[in-house]
């Protein structure tokens, strides 16, 4: 059986050769369609893959040259510097990693400052040992979750994990 699977795969694959698309994306779309049941359209180029399906749209990008996505929310915390090294948006949600200087303790004492500032409510902390914590938050219909952690090398991570609740 697994291997009909695979050479079913392999066909959808060349028969979609004419496309286009170069064979990554192919059998990614084919993978897709194949566990989700919903029509799939990848696209990746330099480090960023769009996969649309009835369900709507996901981005995901990373490596050098991520940028923010633009549906990040002006008013939630970011570190002054910083690197992206991925994000990914899809409907109601974004997630976000990145690289920041400095300590874990005073990057999470920033955030909770300017969250707070801007509204957000503190639901929740889980401390993860003595270099990191998580963070919920809410304000309205939208939730953000902070994990800011030192690195295994210099710096300090920072995760968002941000949604909307759906209507």
């Amino acid at each position: 059986m697994r291997q009909l699977i695979l050479v079913s795969v392999f066909i959808v694959a060349a028969g979609l050769a004419a496309c286009g698309k170069s064979p990554g994306e192919r059998m990614a779309e084919a993978a897709i369609e194949a566990r989700t049941g919903h029509k799939a359209d990848v696209d990746a180029d330099k480090g960023q893959m769009t996969i649309r399906t009835d369900q709507g749209e996901m981005k995901i990008s990373s490596g050098g040259g991520t940028a923010l996505p633009a549906t990040f929310p002006k008013d939630v915390y970011l570190p002054r510097d910083y690197t992206v090294e991925a994000a990914m948006e899809m409907p109601n949600a974004v997630i976000v990693h990145l690289r920041t200087g400095g300590a874990a303790a005073d990057v999470a004492t920033a955030a909770d400052r300017q969250m707070q500032a801007d509204g957000w409510k503190s639901a929740m902390t889980l401390m993860q040992g003595t270099q990191g914590k998580v963070v919920m938050y809410e304000k309205g219909k939208r939730h953000a979750a902070l994990t800011i952690a030192d690195g295994e090398d210099a710096g300090v991570r920072v995760g968002y994990q941000l949604a909307t609740e759906q209507q």
